[in-house]
């Protein structure tokens, strides 16, 4: 038996790690969904208009493509814990700085710092708890993990969005004050909580950028030979294309083409959040009833696809409302499957790195989908917008299906 519904993942005496994983999760997208609902009015309170609101999504968007594979090789070469603890660090002094500095300077150093912050927890974290439970002989456990994780994650960001809309009401000068605070929290616990009892292969040579180049050239290689590990980064790439059109949109879509109260909103996400809570480890253990993890992968981002083309034609507000509910989780059922898969095609010391590349291949999605939606939604409206999410979703899909199919044959014929 894999763990239960009703308690985390129990791992007797070495459970230490696995707890330390939710509790950063739950910490970090707290953190995050304290400012989702106000961040905007944020800004609009001190005055950025619509084009410098976007310029700030850009940046941060930017400053993760630029500085996620650097930080995924710094977690490979100097350790997890050093990359996730500089993370909790450097988000903390994000957050501060849009707390003294509300200024448009001031705001895109904050994106930037952000986007640092979230570049060295990206990838380093999940290897970190991936290489722990191998080293103590639980690699069967890392799905459930994931799982678990999932779930505390989605509290986090149901009480986040709860306090941050609360705040935002109140007074919105004080909503980044949580994300500071969880942030520091964070800090604090990862520097006495987080243990790095494995040893990762070193690399021979002793200089840096030797260590480096090694790296990068391995993880090159690597993803050359196994097309699983390629098709998944793809699929990553053209899944967050896809969900960034409705993501940006949804709120606009659901107020004025669909005449759905904007007090609403914050119901829609916490229901979607709620069913996480609940759903998300039945869901990955329905994965074991597959021979193949992958066929359930396609199966749930197809219904991802589904949902996001009913929503694209349908003009009743409630089946629009069901379906986003689905569609917000579906994408959090399928995260603990697609890492499943994806860490057991990695060796440990390309880990961190290779899932920066995963982390990398999916902010180009949202950049590519940011660079072209804004244009389409203009001059043809948001359901075109929709629609082209869904077909680049499509195709992904496909690609994957074909991708993974041929790796099978390839193994078969060897």
């Amino acid at each position: 038996m894999h763990g239960s519904d009703s308690a985390p993942v129990s791992l007797g005496h070495k459970s230490d790690q696995p707890k330390v994983f939710y509790f950063t999760q739950f910490l970090s997208s707290f953190g995050f969904g304290a400012i989702i609902p106000v961040y905007v009015l944020y800004f609009r309170h001190y005055n950025l208009n619509l084009f410098q609101i976007a310029l700030m999504a850009s940046i941060f968007e930017a400053s993760i493509l630029i500085f996620e594979l650097p930080t995924g090789i710094l977690a490979d070469i100097y350790g997890r814990k050093i990359s996730v603890t500089l993370s909790a660090l450097t988000l903390f002094i994000g957050g501060f700085i849009f707390i003294l500095f509300p200024t448009i300077l001031g705001f895109i150093i904050a994106e930037i710092i952000v986007g640092i912050g979230e570049t060295l927890k990206s990838g380093a974290l999940e290897a970190w708890i991936v290489d722990s439970l191998k080293h103590q002989g639980m690699e069967d456990k890392v799905k459930y993990v994931f799982s678990y994780g999932k779930r505390y994650q989605a509290a986090g960001n149901l009480l986040g969005l709860i306090l941050g809309g609360y705040i935002g009401s109140w007074n919105i000068k004080f909503i980044w004050h949580p994300f500071v605070l969880s942030f520091l929290v964070c800090l604090v616990f990862l520097l006495f909580a987080m243990k790095e009892d494995y040893q990762l292969e070193k690399l021979l040579s002793h200089r840096w950028i030797d260590q480096l180049q090694e790296t990068i050239k391995k993880s090159f290689e690597l993803i050359k030979t196994k097309k699983i590990i390629y098709a998944l980064i793809l699929l990553g790439l053209f899944f967050n294309f896809s969900f960034e059109t409705i993501s940006q949109y949804w709120q606009i879509h659901f107020s004025e083409n669909l005449a759905i109260k904007t007090s609403y909103f914050g119901w829609i996400v916490a229901l979607s959040s709620i069913i996480v809570i609940l759903l998300v480890n039945r869901i990955t253990q329905l994965s074991e009833k597959f021979k193949n993890q992958t066929t359930f992968l396609i199966i749930l981002k197809s219904g991802f696809f589904l949902s996001l083309l009913i929503i694209t034609l349908t003009s009743n507000p409630f089946l629009a409302i069901i379906l986003f509910i689905l569609l917000q989780a579906l994408q959090s059922f399928s995260d603990p499957i697609y890492l499943d898969i994806f860490n057991q095609h990695i060796p440990s010391e390309q880990r961190a790195t290779l899932l920066s590349f995963k982390s990398l291949s999916n902010s180009t999605g949202e950049v590519l989908a940011g660079l072209c939606i804004g244009v389409i939604a203009e001059k043809f409206g948001l359901r075109p917008t929709f629609g082209l999410g869904s077909f680049v979703l499509a195709l992904g899909i496909i690609l994957f299906f074909f991708l993974i199919k041929r790796e099978k044959k390839t193994i078969a014929s060897i």
